[in-house]
């Protein structure tokens, strides 16, 4: 004879109540996931720089926890650096986040845009340092940067919510014509990164454009603009020993191991502090952090009202079972079972609303809000987590029942 489902009767008896119950967990799933959501697009969208860089190897300031900061090194060190065994080649990058303010040329004073602060990256055309298509050495967008006063600009640039097809700082278009720090830049094509949480847009120019731009003007006399170097872009000889090679870089830029002016990191490496800085060093990451406990902790009592009330609308049924012999290891296994029941949908219901609002969110926002296979199981054992504890708060008022007060 077959065994009655009991955990799904009870809550299906009732088709509209039971949707209810879903639509309460879900809730407490999507705010986890949104939650999340936030949170990893703030280490994604911070790292999608790092995911780009054409390097074995990064140079940079030990100061410069995040690439956000302004801290350089010398550019002496780049060719100390050359002069390793395995290194094939170093290049110099360039990168301001702060000084660098676009202006708007429209010659429309009603279309034209404030002026505001974009993350400008200046690179050697030739050297493909960056993974873009656009960036290949025989690219024709990479051949324009070679001609001072010329960008490529960001296709996923943040856009005007208030004026559709134009960016935050203007229309961006092949062709177009915009002012960087007070210099004429012609934008002649583009190429697809994506923002973050301190850069509504990027540009990529040239050396010499980026020099004259933001280096030259603020560089102390007898000093060469060229001289400061925000990232080291080391690439090795085929079959180096990428370890080894770092550790003899290190032991060549800092002999005595006492004060270095620069680091030597491997990508991996590079992304680890810009994610530790994000999550321990800022608001952003512990809101975002709180964010999650608190969604979790919503659910949990949301999940216990449920089945604690169901607990109690069927108190007298669970009382006659406990009198007829069943023990209260079987009861226990019944609210368990709702529990991980109303997990199971109200995960797959609060997980489909999440995707959509992911995909709203990061064509509205241009932060990369993922749905990865690993975020999405974290969430659902999260989602089973909260509801069998509250399944097991539930279970004291039931396991305490006599069948004798109840009758």
């Amino acid at each position: 004879m077959a065994k009655t489902p009991l955990a799904w009767c009870n809550l299906t008896h009732d088709p509209v109540r039971f949707l209810l119950y879903i639509l309460g967990v879900a809730f407490a799933v999507i705010l986890m996931f949104v939650q999340l959501g936030f949170r990893n697009a703030l280490l994604d969208s911070n790292t999608q720089l790092h995911d780009k860089l054409r390097a074995d190897l990064v140079l940079v300031s030990p100061n410069r926890q995040t690439l956000a900061m302004q801290e350089t090194f010398s550019r002496r060190r780049l060719d100390q650096a050359r002069s390793v065994s395995g290194v094939l080649d170093v290049h110099a990058m360039y990168l301001d986040s702060g000084i660098g303010l676009l202006r708007d040329t429209n010659p429309d004073p009603e279309l034209r845009m404030q002026s505001r602060g974009v993350r400008v990256i200046g690179v050697d055309p030739a050297a493909g340092l960056l993974d873009l298509p656009e960036l290949a050495p025989d690219a024709a967008e990479a051949r324009s940067l070679e001609t001072p006063g010329t960008a490529l600009f960001d296709r996923r640039t943040k856009l005007d919510p208030d004026r559709p097809g134009q960016t935050i700082f203007g229309r961006f278009a092949p062709g177009s014509i915009t002012e960087l720090s007070g210099r004429r830049l012609e934008l002649t094509g583009s190429f697809e990164l994506g923002t973050d949480f301190t850069s509504d847009g990027t540009l990529i120019v040239g050396e010499q454009t980026f020099l004259d731009a933001l280096r030259r003007p603020y560089t102390m006399p007898g000093q060469m603009a060229s001289d400061r170097i925000d990232l080291g872009v080391v690439r090795l000889s085929p079959g180096a020993d990428s370890k080894a090679v770092q550790r003899e870089l290190i032991a060549t830029l800092d002999p005595g191991g006492k004060s270095p002016d620069v680091d030597v990191l491997t990508l991996d490496e590079l992304r680890e502090r810009e994610r530790t800085f994000w999550l321990n060093n800022t608001p952003i990451g512990f809101a975002f952090g709180f964010g999650l406990f608190m969604g979790f902790a919503v659910g949990m009592v949301i999940c216990y009202q449920i089945l604690s009330g169901d607990v109690a609308d069927h108190l007298a049924e669970y009382a006659t079972l406990k009198a007829i012999g069943y023990g209260n290891g079987y009861l226990a296994r019944v609210v368990l079972q709702e529990a991980i029941i109303l997990a199971l949908f109200g995960f797959v219901v609060g997980g489909a609303v999440s995707w959509v609002s992911y995909e709203v969110l990061t064509a509205t926002t241009g932060l990369p809000m993922r749905m990865t296979p690993d975020r999405a199981l974290a969430i659902l054992l999260a989602t089973l987590a909260m509801c069998c504890a509250s399944a097991l708060l539930a279970l004291v008022h039931l396991l305490r029942a006599d069948p004798a007060d109840v009758f």
